[in-house]
């Protein structure tokens, strides 16, 4: 049996061993060196996400947090409640990073890291204190939003689509003005039939004196003839006419006339008034075409013929030399060709039954005496207590116009009562085979007209509606036309296509 022989021991190399070390330093180093690249970017990082503040925006802050603040919109909170929640998560996590950087490079141990280090704490430090502060805004931010009232919505309101249907064809119409408060009733006829019969029985009373005062037509008159000399010169003609004809056109016809050298008096001007009444053209308009007729020109004179069959015209005028023959209808008359032959037909034209019969029948109105007589207790009584009334005339109108302001109505809560007066309107609408209950609706009135349709519909009264802007209505006082005082409006050029306005219909 052979002798065992005895393990034999080996010692490491002395240069094997600086190797080993060799590598582990090598390893050490470049772990260094990329710790010392991860803290250059996270600092480089953190002080590029903190711009520096001025010492003005500094106390532009200060003011804005001692100010008081205005409670916020809940939902503008939960979005910034939001923000910051996010905001300090990433600031959470950003210590974190640090406190775990600054950990690494305490156990590296590193001398030339120390600074580093505490540079790295440092900012760490400030970034906790924002966080705190952050976390104090939070928290008051929440507590504002707890503190914020809950509004809560309107109530619903139920409104039915409307049915339509016929609406009668002379109806008999009562307003029921609704308002928040209540409701008001106004039948126009009614209430303008009592002031219209007190009038009739006045008219005498309410005309222009048959020596009328120029003061209120001085203004018109200047502007329409160019100064206060000619315009004292044309009243002396065209002041007796005030009481028939309109001033505008009493003042520009006489200007057509006179500025042609035709001397225009009160009687030439009367009876072109006439035939203009009876031709349905302005007056201006047919003193022009009488100054054309003067110098053998008839074509506008022609043009005005009322004759709708071009076959048949009712005006004719053929010159023959020094003589013209002019025809209406079947009456035909020569006159000179000069202008005082052809002002003498006109002249007596105008004067014929037929002319002056249309020049008496048309009257204007002394609107201050109206007025006069509808702001006194003869000129106002029954009128109903729930309006006043405001008798106007504004310049251009030629009627007066009765501004009623509402005093006192309905209420809401007595609408249903047994025989309250709503209750007795609407029966009295029923009665009447034309009667109309017309609700006229103020935007912010819609659940008391709710309200006040739902009792109209229990009684079937026929009814529509429509929205006003206010209560106050303005009424013009038919039959009594008055001076206007201000130059007509030019009439709109005519057109072939006419749209009708959307027929009232029941609902």
């Amino acid at each position: 049996m052979a002798k065992r022989r005895p393990a034999e021991e080996f010692e490491i190399p002395f240069v094997a061993l600086m190797d080993t070390m060799t590598n582990v330093v090598g390893v050490l180093i470049i772990v260094l060196v990329l710790v010392g690249i991860a803290v250059a970017s996270a600092v480089k990082k953190i002080m590029s996400d903190l711009p520096p503040v001025t010492q003005e925006q500094l106390e532009e802050l200060q003011k804005i947090m001692s100010a008081k603040k205005q409670i916020e919109d809940p939902k503008t909170l939960e979005e910034k409640i939001a923000a910051l929640e996010q905001e300090q998560r990433k600031s959470n996590d950003e210590l974190k990073s640090l406190d775990r950087t600054a950990s690494d490079l305490a156990l590296a141990n590193i001398p030339d890291l120390e600074k580093k280090l505490a540079d790295q704490k440092a900012e760490r430090d400030k970034k906790r204190e924002e966080n705190q502060k952050l976390l104090a805004e939070l928290d008051k931010l929440k507590a504002t939003l707890d503190q914020t009232p809950v509004v809560a919505p309107a109530a619903g309101m139920v409104v039915r689509l409307p049915n339509p249907k016929p609406y009668p064809e002379k109806p008999n119409e009562t307003r029921v003005i609704v308002a928040k408060e209540g409701v008001l009733f106004l039948r126009d006829k009614d209430f303008l039939d009592p002031i219209i019969a007190r009038l009739e029985q006045r008219r005498s009373q309410l005309l222009y004196a048959k020596t009328p005062d120029p003061t209120p037509f001085v203004p018109l008159m200047e502007k329409l003839l160019g100064s206060k000399a000619t315009a004292q010169t044309a009243w002396a003609a065209v002041g007796p006419l005030v009481g028939t004809f309109q001033m505008d056109a009493l003042a520009s016809g006489w200007k057509v006339l006179n500025d042609a050298g035709l001397e225009p008096n009160t009687t030439m001007i009367q009876a072109l008034g006439n035939i203009s009444l009876v031709l349905r053209k302005p007056l201006p308009d047919v003193a022009t075409a009488v100054v054309a007729a003067t110098k053998g020109e008839f074509k506008l004179w022609l043009a005005m013929d009322p004759s709708k069959d071009p076959l048949k015209p009712t005006i004719k005028a053929i010159s023959e030399g020094k003589k013209i023959d002019f025809s209406w209808g079947s009456n035909s008359i020569k006159v000179d060709s000069d202008a005082k032959g052809v002002l003498r037909y006109f002249t007596e034209l105008g004067e014929q039954e037929a002319f002056k019969k249309a020049g008496a029948s048309k009257v204007i109105y002394d609107a201050a005496k109206i007025i006069e007589f509808l702001k006194s207790s003869a000129g106002t009584g029954g009128l109903p207590s729930t309006f006043s009334i405001e008798p106007t005339s504004k310049p251009g109108s030629t009627v007066i116009q009765l501004a009623l302001t509402a005093k006192s109505g309905e209420p809401a809560a007595k609408l249903g009562e047994t025989n309250s007066p709503y209750i007795r309107t609407l029966r009295d609408i029923k009665a009447d085979p034309n009667g109309v209950a017309f609700f006229q609706v103020v935007t912010d009135a819609i659940p008391t007209y709710l309200k006040a349709r739902e009792i109209a519909d229990q009684v079937d009264v026929p009814a529509t509606w429509d929205f006003r802007s206010d209560l106050n209505i303005v009424l013009n006082l038919p039959n009594f036309e008055i001076q206007r005082f201000a130059p007509a409006p030019k009439g709109r050029p005519s057109s072939t296509t006419t749209i009708a306005p959307p027929k009232r219909t029941l609902d």
